[in-house]
């Protein structure tokens, strides 16, 4: 297949669907998409061969019948190759209007590695939106690739626009990673009045389950996200 098709992704989906991960996957996500349960593998694999097909506007244009389907979409942003940012932002703000869940965020985003300035700039906007996918592709794709921007990150996290579970959730991941790979701004925003209880509270529970953070690094964290 060298050109985009709608039916035959759909038929890929079908033919590699299993109904166990299905199963599985239904407990973790609240999507209202259709979901067949393709393993992420198999869809990244699939993806890759999708971002060097032609008529890729008309796949970011299609309305997902599925959860796979807009999974998909996400990944393949990761494999584009030789396009222009506006291009690429066009076709990443298409994208995430078909988010409903935050697997087919943290995955999709995780998998695009810019540090570039437009980029910066797309996730700093992304991340004070006031709809919960877009905040939460800001944050993530902050902690994936801008981790060492002290002042942006001070400035997005003070100034979010957007509250609830998932984005919450969001900046505790990107406070757990910074305990590793900033420990400076860690430290600021988990002593931070602007940072809410409820985002330190899931940062501790980050913090501990990290495999990345030593014991006594935890220990320290998470005192002083506890005040003591």
């Amino acid at each position: 297949m060298d050109r985009y098709d709608k039916v035959e992704i759909e038929k890929f989906i079908i033919s590699a669907a299993d109904e166990k991960y299905r199963d599985f996957n239904s407990k973790l996500t609240k999507t209202a998409y259709l979901l067949n349960g393709v393993r992420i593998p198999i869809l990244r694999k699939y993806a890759k061969g999708l971002a060097a097909m032609e008529g890729l506007d008309e796949f970011f244009d299609e309305k997902p019948p599925c959860y796979e389907f807009c999974m998909l979409k996400g990944m393949t942003l990761g494999h584009l190759k030789n396009i222009d940012d506006d291009k690429f932002f066009r076709l990443l703000r298409r994208f995430i209007q078909d988010i409903d869940d935050w697997a087919v965020t943290d995955t999709a985003c995780c998998a695009i590695h810019r540090k570039d300035e437009a980029y910066r700039q797309e996730a700093a906007k992304l991340a004070l939106s006031g709809d919960v996918w877009q905040a939460r592709w800001g944050y993530v794709a902050i902690m994936t690739n801008f981790f060492d921007r002290d002042d942006m990150i001070l400035q997005v996290v003070k100034g979010r626009a957007a509250e609830g579970y998932y984005v919450d959730m969001a900046i505790a991941w990107l406070i757990q990673v910074l305990c590793v790979k900033n420990r400076g701004v860690a430290t600021e925003l988990l002593q931070a009045d602007f940072v809410s209880p409820t985002v330190k509270k899931y940062a501790v529970r980050k913090i501990k389950d990290s495999l990345r953070i030593s014991k006594e690094d935890k220990e320290y964290f998470c005192a002083l996200a506890q005040n003591k």
